[in-house]
């Protein structure tokens, strides 16, 4: 009878573990290419949660580079904000500047190290542990600096998870041209 309590509470010990290094390791960052873009072909919302996006939110990533275009080389700041219901307390986000291709457009540069990382090679910024937590809403800021003249528009994208029930999941997309 022993022998079987021990077997027993060591499965359930295990599946403990198991279940909550799961849960803890997605606030600590989401996976490589869950940006929301077509072409990552994964979202974060199915592939890590078990939600479903549920919507498309437009100016859910703001910036300051100016209505006519961003000037190559330049450095920009890039906002992206997550906005709950009142009992939303937890937070997380991916985003990533493509080209139509995929491919990275310019280079993100972190401005708060302690709440946001780097993931797929500095393809994507996510949030970090340290950067879920808000009331009703949460905010992620870094800066970018725009492609080399010549390399043509782009789309900054984004994924969302609002923590809580309903888990909520949304995408946003910025457009961006080069200046002319």
């Amino acid at each position: 009878m022993l022998k079987k309590s021990i077997l027993l509470f060591s499965v359930v010990l295990a599946i403990t573990i198991a279940a909550s290094s799961t849960v803890f390791s997605f606030t600590n960052g989401g996976s490589p290419s869950c940006s929301g873009s077509p072409t990552d072909g994964a979202n974060c919302a199915t592939s890590c949660h078990n939600t479903s996006v549920n919507q498309e939110k437009p100016g859910w990533i703001v910036s300051d580079i100016p209505e006519s275009g961003y000037i190559p080389d330049s450095t920009y700041t890039i906002t992206a904000t997550a906005t709950g219901i009142e009992s939303s307390k937890k937070f997380g986000f991916e985003a990533s500047p493509q080209f139509e291709t995929g491919k990275i457009a310019g280079k993100i540069i972190l401005t708060n190290a302690n709440e946001t990382k780097l993931i797929a090679g500095g393809k994507c910024i996510t949030q970090k542990e340290a950067g879920t937590d808000g009331t009703t809403s949460k905010s992620w800021s870094f800066k970018w600096i725009a492609p080399a003249k010549g390399t043509g528009n782009l789309t900054f994208y984004a994924a969302f998870l609002i923590g809580g029930k309903p888990e909520i999941a949304v995408t946003s997309k910025l457009n961006v041209t080069e200046t002319k």
